[in-house]
């Protein structure tokens, strides 16, 4: 699915977008710096995990076609999660722990004593694997259960302030996602997917890519490319309609805004797309045309000034996150 884009040998490494951030946008670098550190760890897993799918056999295509992402059953696991994901779970943390010290220093001595803890033999819940799928079981989705312990409760245990383990938790299984995304990316139809959420995870979309390609009459509009949507979650790609609201399925024109920085020299290919209806919205970059190069996953904090315009207009990200949440 990813290599749609990669054929157009348009991508060049973290490091160097990082710089680019950086030359842009001086007051971003803080920030940026922190986002490229983690891209790069969730890399480093994406690399180093088993190149098969936690699935033990390929989704029907009766999963896709129902609106269900491929993995929305096996995600519905994590407050018991496989055996298999623990592991990944738990050798993906143990990659992304060093990134989180480097990226955020003052929570490094708390990283490093939840560090020796996972990295403890033993099988207690406190420590190792255990420990690994007590984590996983806390940022399990759903309704809460009064039996399951909340990240909050664990920290209290271990004596760590609980924003570690809830970004180690959540750092940890994102990486994973990415990983899946690879190895499953390739089932998705592109002509059949029409849904606003990811199709391999089911996350929303942090920014998106209009790139060139022949456009259908339903996709619209032919001259201005494909829009695809980067999952904020796995950093998958789909395929969406260009005027279509990708939170409550608006298509009224009306009722769409395009919010660009003023005084921007790249005003025309870096734009945020608002919803009167439902108050949300999301940025893409236009790669029509274009000459110059770009990371996907640096492209969120590459954006993060339109987010910044767009919440003070009253709009809300249609994915949540860490670095996009202002207030």
């Amino acid at each position: 699915m990813r290599q749609t884009l990669k054929h157009q040998e348009r991508l060049f490494d973290v490091d160097e977008a990082l710089e680019e951030i950086k030359g842009r946008r001086p007051a971003m670098a803080d920030i940026a710096t922190s986002f490229a550190i983690l891209q790069k760890a969730r890399l480093a897993v994406r690399e180093a995990l088993p190149a098969t799918s936690l699935l033990e056999s390929p989704p029907a295509a009766a999963v896709l076609a129902s609106g269900l992402p491929l993995l929305a059953e096996y995600l519905n696991t994590l407050a018991q999660p496989p055996v298999t994901l623990v592991e990944r779970f738990h050798a993906a943390a143990k990659v992304i722990l060093p990134a989180e010290a480097q990226a955020f220093p003052k929570l490094a001595a708390d990283l490093a004593r939840l560090a020796v803890l996972l990295d403890s033999p033993g099988a207690g819940p406190d420590q190792g694997s255990g420990l690994a799928a007590a984590l996983l079981a806390a940022i399990a989705p759903g309704e809460e259960d009064a039996a399951r312990q909340t990240v909050e409760d664990i920290a209290a245990r271990l004596h760590l302030a609980p924003v570690v383990l809830h970004m180690t938790a959540t750092e940890s299984l994102l990486a994973v996602l990415t990983h899946e995304s690879e190895q499953l990316g390739p089932l998705v139809d592109q002509e059949a997917w029409r849904r606003g959420y990811c199709p391999v995870c089911g996350g929303g979309p942090d920014v998106g890519i209009l790139k060139e390609g022949k456009e259908d009459s339903e996709f619209l509009i032919a001259k201005a490319g494909q829009l695809w949507f980067h999952c904020s979650q796995c950093a998958a790609l789909w395929r969406f309609p260009r005027l279509r609201c990708a939170s409550c399925d608006c298509e009224d024109p009306s009722r769409m805004e395009i919010l660009m920085a003023e005084d921007d020299a790249r005003s025309e290919q870096e734009q945020a797309h608002l919803c009167q209806d439902c108050k949300t919205y999301y940025t893409t970059v236009n790669l029509v045309d274009r000459t110059d190069r770009v990371n996907l996953e640096m492209l969120p904090i590459r954006l993060l000034h339109l987010e910044v315009l767009a919440q003070e207009r009253g709009f809300a990200p249609m994915a949540p996150s860490p670095w996009n949440t202002l207030t």
